[in-house]
């Protein structure tokens, strides 16, 4: 795609007035943005839906042109990759929600968004948690990362910070989806979480990088949390709550919404308690995460020479110590440039690519060869 090109599709899809339904109606009635903004008003009269005010909308849209070179701009500069719905990039469980975003600024290590097809998990709950609840927000977030699910979440205070710190202590990436654009993080306390989340993980959001946080964004960008995941985790969320907003989004577009159940008498767990009331699979364990989840995350079909990953020297390296018989990992004779952080993280790779299985979580053995 041209640069016009890619500015004819932002101008489209950021005209105040059009939103993601009503841009990839145009875009689906045209071969591009560029044949919508170049058609004759009677032209546009003929799709179904378009009227005299959305037709103006269109036409007024040629003053936001200077704003979206610069907002191009600053994705050069700062190595942001926009991401565009007609792109083969664009994740396909994304592709299927009401109303995918049509546009996605991505910034950070975009390959982790290539990796979630079946192992994107949504972990959502309040900003204000319990004891308990960071606790076990952190402990199933670990094992999950572990485990090879990407932690999927809204970068905000609370159960959110919990579940992308867990992800991160376990050298795994996570996705935060913000409620504003790149440019401006929030809250800005987590400045120093989302450099650290973009290292291996990524940043998205829906809006230009410029756009400053708002309320009316926060709902919106739960659709995408929940759109990324084969399924949502509450961890407490009082009965109205943001969470819930995210676990409807998920309901709707037929994804598994999980709950882990809390005291009666904390507000927090409100939400969380009716959850499961209404049907929600209550999560006490990983175990019960991936018994609601048994189509998704992983194989354990030996890999051939037909479908040889690609590896690093450093998973090549662990892929040699590990025996085809079930061994304990402490027994795996390490060498001693390789920390222990980094065996665990290259161990949970090579369980991702379906070259090594985890019998227990203090066990490995190999499953294919390369």
């Amino acid at each position: 795609m041209t640069e016009t090109e890619l500015l004819d599709y932002l101008q489209l899809n950021f005209s105040p007035g059009i939103g993601p339904a009503t841009f990839l109606k145009l875009v689906s009635d045209k071969p591009c943005a560029s044949s919508i903004l170049n058609s004759t008003d009677r032209e546009l009269r003929s799709i179904s839906g378009i009227g005299e005010k959305l037709i103006q909308v269109i036409r007024n849209s040629q003053r936001l042109r200077h704003q979206l070179k610069e907002e191009i701009e600053f994705c050069r500069q700062h190595g942001i990759q926009i991401l565009l719905y007609h792109d083969d990039e664009y994740p396909e469980l994304l592709k299927q929600i009401p109303s995918p975003p049509p546009v996605l600024f991505c910034e950070g290590n975009f390959q982790s968004l290539q990796k979630i097809q079946f192992s994107g998990l949504a972990m959502v709950g309040t900003r204000h948690p319990t004891l308990y609840g960071k606790r076990v927000a952190h402990k199933l977030a670990s094992r999950l990362s572990r485990r090879g699910f990407t932690i999927i979440s809204g970068l905000a205070r609370g159960i959110d910070r919990v579940v992308h710190e867990a992800a991160l202590s376990e050298y795994r990436p996570t996705i935060a989806v913000l409620g504003s654009g790149l440019q401006h993080v929030y809250p800005s306390s987590h400045q120093e979480l989302a450099r650290e989340i973009v290292k291996d993980g990524l940043l998205l959001s829906e809006v230009l990088p410029s756009s400053p946080p708002h309320s009316r964004l926060f709902p919106r960008r739960n659709r995408i949390i929940s759109g990324l995941s084969v399924g949502t985790l509450v961890l407490e969320a009082a009965t109205r709550s943001g969470a819930l907003i995210t676990a409807r989004h998920a309901i709707e577009q037929n994804r598994e919404v999980m709950a882990v159940p809390g005291m009666i008498d904390t507000a927090v767990a409100g939400g969380c308690n009716k959850l499961i009331k209404d049907g929600a699979q209550l999560v006490e364990s990983i175990e019960d995460i991936l018994e609601a989840l048994p189509n998704y995350f992983g194989s354990t079909a030996p890999i051939t020479l037909a479908t040889e990953p690609q590896l690093s020297a450093t998973e090549k390296l662990v892929f040699e110590l590990i025996p085809n018989t079930p061994t304990l990992i402490d027994l795996l004779v390490i060498p001693d440039q390789l920390t222990t952080g980094k065996l665990l993280s290259t161990l949970t790779t090579l369980e991702f690519k379906n070259l090594i299985t985890r019998p227990t979580s203090n066990s490995v053995a190999k499953t294919g060869v390369i």
